[in-house]
């Protein structure tokens, strides 16, 4: 999910260099802290489907260049905060991306926790992350996220489940899931996001700047 620390210096950064099949050279950083849990990763990973950063990587120019937005080999880690600073993708989704990006766009990174949408067919999603910006100490899970009045208003609407929607700040998945009334405790999840556009892409009408949520 990225590192707040250079999110917060530099949240536009572009798009350096786009890696096909990349192969993944571990930090020293990494390597030692991987070695100190029993794992002795090689100098170099290459490219393949063990791979963790997937088929597809975009370099992001921060830094030393060492930051992307990639695939992986662990979807199950998609969301959550486990990287060492990059932003992982599932495969469909930074192989669509990968061919929508060009070398100089400009990367969005919205620190929004709580995101909510009606959609064209009338079902209502929200999608709740863990604050990103937190003290030392404390627990993301149970940190008080604040809520907009645009929220309040959704939530109080005839066809919003605001026990759903309370149940879903509690949870904070990372995912979408519904709570439109009537849906009860059948909570389900859906590839949208809550721009009513497929994650993670999205693009200005002019079709080049585009955001990672």
């Amino acid at each position: 999910m990225g590192n707040w620390a250079w999110i917060r210096r530099s949240p536009s950064p572009r798009i350096s260099q786009k890696i096909p099949n990349p192969t993944w050279t571990p930090t020293a950083g990494i390597r030692a802290r991987s070695l100190e849990k029993g794992i002795k990763l090689p100098p170099v990973v290459p490219a393949g489907p063990n791979n963790p950063l997937g088929r597809f990587a975009l370099r992001l120019g921060v830094g030393n260049g060492e930051y992307l937005i990639h695939g992986t080999s662990a979807p199950d880690s998609v969301g959550l905060r486990v990287s060492s600073g990059c932003m992982r993708m599932n495969a469909p989704d930074i192989k669509a991306l990968f061919a929508q990006t060009s070398v100089g766009t400009r990367v969005q990174i919205i620190n929004e926790p709580v995101k909510f949408s009606v959609e064209p067919d009338g079902k209502r999603y929200v999608e709740v992350h863990r604050p990103l910006a937190s003290e030392e100490g404390e627990n993301p899970q149970t940190l008080a996220i604040a809520q907009s009045s645009a929220l309040a208003s959704f939530m109080s609407q005839s066809g919003s489940d605001k026990l759903l929607v309370n149940k879903a700040l509690t949870r904070r998945a990372g995912i979408p899931v519904e709570v439109s009334t009537g849906v009860g405790s059948q909570v389900q999840s859906t590839g949208l996001s809550a721009r009513n556009t497929p994650l993670p892409v999205s693009a200005n009408q002019s079709g080049h700047e585009q955001a990672i949520q």
